[in-house]
């Protein structure tokens, strides 16, 4: 019992230690960074680097699903994605052309009856470039386009799939076939899922072929993103070969008349040695042009293949957030590039890009966004000869910079679409409201 007050002195000096050390390990505490509530963007250094494969890029916008009673559809990613791997696994022969050019009542049959799953892309798709993404086993493959793919599971009864590619602008039908080993296993992929779809609505007075809108809003969400730019002179690196000089302005340009300048929150690109007349081939100006953007800035973010323009050797890849396309008025939300020719070989004329980096901070504020039948009671009451020039109407954003931190914040804001004559415009909430319809 001697050493008991030597043994309290001892754990009482343990204490006072411990406790100091702990007091000590608190001040200079710093926690870990926390993840972003959604995925982050890319770093700067690894964004201006990332390729794409071709199957990345070139997808469709969204699938209908016609039954007999109702047409269903999405433009989820996921459900998407889950399609196309399971057509990843087909072998598609017996590819011949149909109709070259086929009345519009010819195409409504086969896109719109029932027992098919139609799948929208936003431009016309070479079939080279299709037969990149999925195979072909037929030996010539054309070089014509479409912009529908067409499902068509109504007599196949004995194991085989007609599928349709339509080019619905100049109404040339191409026809192949599908071999199933397995028709449950395409009926548990494509057919059961769609029941869980979003139904879709038409009003056929609007557009030459009917053009379907999900009944409800798609999103209801405003989003706001950081963004980081990345300097110009990290694409300068890229986008020029020999001795670059640079400009007041902050642009660059080199011996060979070739110069970059800075736009809104992106870069134009002028090589104007490449500058021609010559139209493009469709599959080439797509594999070129994915090449090129691979090796010259990269994929910053979700941009996929938007249209093109074959005459001028023109091509639109579109910024997307959430499976969406993505415009703006005032910031640039679009890849735009014009092919040519320099010195005999192939090379870039006109490379148009946004140069930020979007990086999600989770911030999200409820926006009121109008229903499918509101749109298409707002655009029937255009004349009757705008309502047949309408092509496409769909769900996107608008991007536009933070007013309260335009120097930090980027916001995009949930908007209908309507695309009438090549372009696309936006129908304003006092439009959707029952205001007046103007076009410019």
């Amino acid at each position: 019992m001697k050493y008991i007050e030597q043994v309290k002195s001892i754990v009482l000096f343990l204490l006072v230690f411990l406790s100091l050390g702990l007091t000590f390990t608190i001040w200079n505490f710093t926690p870990k960074t926390l993840d972003a509530i959604d995925d982050p963007a890319p770093s700067l250094e690894s964004a201006i680097v990332e390729t794409k494969k071709i199957e990345q890029v070139v997808r469709p916008l969204k699938i209908l699903i016609h039954g007999e009673e109702s047409v269903n559809g999405t433009v989820n990613k996921d459900q998407i994605d889950s399609l196309l791997k399971s057509m990843n696994q087909w072998d598609i022969s017996d590819l011949t052309l149909l109709s070259d050019e086929a009345t519009v009542n010819e195409m409504k049959d086969i896109l719109h009856d029932p027992a098919r799953a139609v799948l929208y892309y936003p431009g016309a798709v070479p079939f080279p470039v299709f037969d990149a993404m999925m195979n072909i086993s037929d030996t010539n493959v054309p070089e014509a386009t479409f912009n529908r793919m067409v499902v068509n599971w109504e007599s196949s009864s004995n194991g085989a799939l007609a599928v349709y590619f339509v080019n619905s602008d100049s109404g040339r039908i191409y026809e192949g076939t599908v071999q199933l080993s397995d028709f449950g296993n395409f009926e548990e992929s494509f057919i059961v899922p769609a029941e869980e779809y979003p139904l879709y609505i038409t009003d056929e007075s609007i557009g030459t072929l009917p053009i379907y809108v999900p009944e409800e809003p798609v999103d209801t969400s405003s989003y706001v993103y950081l963004y980081e730019e990345t300097p110009m002179e990290v694409y300068a690196d890229r986008l020029f070969d020999g001795t670059v000089d640079s400009l007041p302005d902050g642009g660059y340009t080199d011996n060979a008349g070739a110069f970059l300048e800075r736009t809104e929150k992106g870069l134009n690109f002028v090589q104007s040695k490449a500058e021609t007349t010559d139209p493009a081939i469709p599959s080439e100006l797509v594999f070129n042009t994915t090449k090129f953007i691979n090796d010259h800035g990269g994929w910053t973010n979700d941009y996929y293949y938007f249209g093109m323009e074959p005459i001028n050797q023109e091509i639109d890849y579109r910024l997307f957030i959430n499976n969406l396309p993505v415009f703006g008025s005032t910031v640039s939300t679009a890849i735009e590039m014009q092919w040519g020719t320099a010195e005999g070989e192939e090379d870039v004329f006109r490379y148009d890009r946004p140069i930020y980096i979007l990086e999600p901070t989770g911030r999200t504020v409820t926006k009121d966004q109008a229903s499918g039948s509101a749109v298409l009671a707002a655009l029937s009451r255009l004349s009757e000869e705008e309502k047949a020039q309408v092509k496409e109407i769909m769900p996107g954003y608008e991007l536009t910079r933070n007013s309260n931190d335009p120097d930090r914040l980027m916001i995009v804001e949930p908007n209908w679409y309507f695309k009438i004559n090549n372009t696309w415009l936006k129908l304003t909430t006092e439009v959707l409201g029952g205001g007046p319809f103007g076009l410019e």
